[in-house]
This record gives C-alpha cells, structure tokens and sequence, in this order.
C-alpha cells in the first residue's frame, strides 16, 4: 500500500489513525443511513396499507356500487387531511371512476409496491389491491403516498451523518496527531542522546530505564554495539600502539647498523655480514605483519574456509616430527593422548598445536614429559598441551591470549609468535574462527594451555 511507503513514521502514523476513522465512520454512517432508509420506506408503505384496510372497509359498506357520487363524498371526507395521499379506484372493466388521471409510468419495486412518476415532477409510492363494492367484486383500488416528506427527511439526515463523520474524522487526526507527537518525543531524545555520543565520551550510553518499553529492547541493542565499538576501537588503539613499540626496536637495529657500517669505508664481506643482518631482521618483520594480518581477519569476523575432515592426532605427529630435534636438544618427551575426527581447515588446526608445543618446549625443565590431551566431545574437540614448569602466574592467564603479551622471559622466544607474544593470540584467533576458544589453567609446578573447536563449523 502507498500508504505505509510514506518515509515519515510520524505522518505515517497520522495516516493510518485517519483512515482508520475515516472508513470507520464511513462504515458506521452506511449502516445508519442504510437502517433510517428502511424505517423511512417501511413506514410509509405501512401507512398506505392502513389507507387501503379503511378504503377497501368503506367500499365493503356500500349499498349500491354504481352510485359513485356517495362513495366519492365519502372518500373526499376520508382523505380531506392527507394531502399527501393519492386514491385511484378503476371499476371492473377498468374505467377510472375515482382520481385524477393515472399516469402511465409505474416502476415496480423490489421491497414491495410501486412508484409512479407525476407530471408536477412529484414521486409516489404505491400499493394496488383489490375491492369489492357492495356485491360487486373485482374493483381495482391504487392508493399511493408522496415520496417528498421521507427523502427530504434522508437528505437532512444523509446531510448531517456526513458531517458529523467529516468532524469526527478531524477530531480523531487531531488526537491522533497529538498522542503520536507526544510518543515520539522518546525517540527524538534517544536520538538527541545518541548524537552527543563521540570518541571523548565512548563510555555514554542510552538510558533503558524510566523510557517506553518498546524502545527499552532498542537502548539495549544500541548500547551492546557501542560495547562491541568500544572495544574494538580500544583493540585498535592498543594493537597500534604494541605494533609501533615493536617495530620501533628492529626498525632502530637497521638504521643503526646501517650507519655504522656507512660511517667508514667497509670491505665487501663486512657489507655481506651486515646485508644479512638486515634480511634477517626484515624477514621477522614480514613474518610479524603476515601474523597481524592474519589475526586482523579474524578479528574482523571471518571464518575457516577449506573445511576438511582432520584426525587430530595425526595432525599432533606432523607437528612434533617437525619439533623433534627441538625436543631432543631440551631432553623432552612427549605423551599423546586420545584422538578425534573433526571438520577443520588442516593447515590452521597444524599451526595452532605447533604454536602450543612451541611453548611447551621453551617453558619445560629438561628431562620432563609434555602431555597432549586429545578430547573427543558431543559437539566440540578439545585440545590442550600440559607442562611441567613454574606455572602461570594466577593473574597472567586471562591476558596470555592477547597480542604482544609476554608472561615472563621462558615463553618470550617462540617460533611461531617470531618472539613478539604473537604466538598465542594466533592460538586463539584459529579457535575462534573455527567457531571454539582457548583455555588455560595452572596449578604448581604445571601449566595447561589450549583450544578446543566445535564440530559444526560453517564454512563460509
């Protein structure tokens, strides 16, 4: 409908309320007219009816039919006071012998009786029947009543209903308009307040309390999404602020170490020496910004893509034949336990462990045993690598997930994480994108770190 396209929901409301009154009235004035209308027709048939009982009843009385002046006299004195009335009487073979002459237009009427058309521009109704006079039977007897009286009653009528819905109509706008300005004026000073919400004053939200409560939901929803804003936007300011403090160090050793060796003539080896110097610490910076564009899609929302079905255990061997001689120089063993099938994206689920017994290996006395537990649940796999060691601090393990975060100098140097607390943060960003999280627990002398993915997860 036209109507509920109009872009205003104020004007849109105004709309609906007066059309609604507006056929409402129409409706309601319909039937009213339509109920007087019947009374009015019934009632002037009724009175013809009651004309013709007493016509036909003074016909019955008459002695000798054929005198026509008496009867007509009598008729005359019967009919004195109703002007409004017409009296046609026709003998038996239809010769008018009552009446001026009958028209020739007659419409016949569903409801009952005739109308007839007079010259004078007049409309009757009319019912025949028929009389006996004295003895003689089959008089025809039309009696009819001018139209007049009950349709100017109707116009009156019709007249006023119609004015009386026109000002109905104007008053319900009226209200309407007042009721929906009035309750809008909650949204307009939720808009007021969410217009004064900026950077300076991200911590503001809409109230949700002493406000309607169909907008209660709204505040609600808004002000979970100025959570979520805030804490992206707080992310994004410390992940700025941790990659220009770690790029301020390797980007410091280049231009260091460039100087110097452009502070005197160097031979050809001296430059190689440095040049490789360089590569080697570039390399760790292209590796560092592959991990924070890596961890910036997932924290965008994206999700795991090439799904395909993944023993975790035999994911678990690829990673330790890797580390194998890692974990022979620190005198290591490793113990594996349990096994799953899980729908995965195979290269991620690899590096995720491999970073987990990267950390394993640095933060592991020599000669302990690491544990890989395997957990096969009903709608999630979970797997988690167990150390020996000093433990995490209990006020460490709820940040060791985020970026650039470093527990102590044992878990600083990781492979994977090329030494810039990255290594876990990748950890948890996989997790996530599999539609799972990460855990960590920490006991005496021990320490357990790892992830765990749902089964289900969609792959977009």
């Amino acid at each position: 409908m036209k109507l509920l396209r109009v872009p205003s929901m104020y004007q849109r409301l105004i709309l609906v309320f007066g059309s609604i009154a507006l056929m409402g009235s129409c409706l309601a004035g319909l039937v009213l007219f339509k109920v007087i209308s019947y009374e009015v027709h019934h009632q002037e048939i009724t009175e013809i009816r009651g004309k013709v009982e007493l016509i036909t009843h003074l016909a019955s009385m008459q002695d000798n039919p054929i005198d026509v002046d008496v009867f007509k006299n009598s008729l005359a004195d019967l009919l004195g006071e109703h002007e409004y009335l017409e009296v046609w009487i026709f003998d038996p073979q239809g010769a008018l012998i009552y009446g001026k002459p009958f028209p020739v237009d007659r419409y016949d009427m569903t409801e009952g009786g005739f109308t007839i058309d007079l010259p004078d521009g007049r409309r009757l109704r009319g019912l025949d029947t028929k009389i006996t006079a004295g003895e003689v039977p089959n008089y025809n007897l039309i009696v009819a009543m001018d139209t007049g009286r009950g349709d100017k009653l109707l116009y009156v009528f019709g007249t006023t209903l119609l004015m009386v819905c026109l000002a109905w109509v104007a008053f319900v706008s009226a209200l309407a308009t007042w009721a929906v300005r009035r309750s809008l004026l909650s949204i307009d000073r939720l808009s007021e307040q969410a217009a004064r919400i900026g950077p300076r004053d991200a911590h503001v939200r809409l109230p949700v309390d002493d406000i309607d409560i169909e907008l209660r939901q709204l505040s609600m929803t808004f002000n979970r999404t100025l959570d979520r804003v805030q804490d992206a936007y707080r992310r994004s300011e410390e992940f700025n602020a941790d990659v220009a403090h770690e790029l301020r160090t390797p980007l410091a050793n280049l231009i260091s170490g460039t100087e110097v060796v452009l502070g005197r003539p160097r031979s050809a080896e001296e430059l190689r020496v440095t040049m490789m110097s360089n590569l080697e610490e570039l390399e760790s910076l292209q590796l560092m910004v592959n991990d924070m564009l890596f961890l910036a899609r997932a924290d965008s929302g994206a999700v795991a893509a090439e799904l395909t079905p993944t023993g975790i255990r035999s994911e678990v061997a690829i990673v330790l034949d890797y580390y194998e001689a890692m974990l022979e120089s620190a005198e290591l063993r490793v113990n594996v336990v349990g096994d799953a099938d899980v729908l995965a994206n195979t290269r991620l689920i690899r590096r995720a462990i491999s970073n987990l017994v990267s950390n394993a290996v640095k933060a592991s006395p020599p000669g302990e045993t690491i544990s890989i537990e395997i957990h096969d649940h009903r709608e999630s796999v979970h797997i988690g690598v167990r150390n020996s060691g000093t433990g995490i601090p209990e006020e460490v393990l709820p940040k060791i997930f985020e970026r650039f975060f470093r527990a102590d100098s044992s878990r600083t140097q990781r492979p994977e994480g090329h030494g810039l607390g990255l290594g876990l943060s990748i950890v948890n960003a996989i997790a996530r994108m599999h539609g799972g999280d990460t855990f960590a627990r920490s006991g005496k002398g021990w320490s357990e770190v790892g992830f765990y993915i749902k089964k289900k997860a969609t792959n977009h």
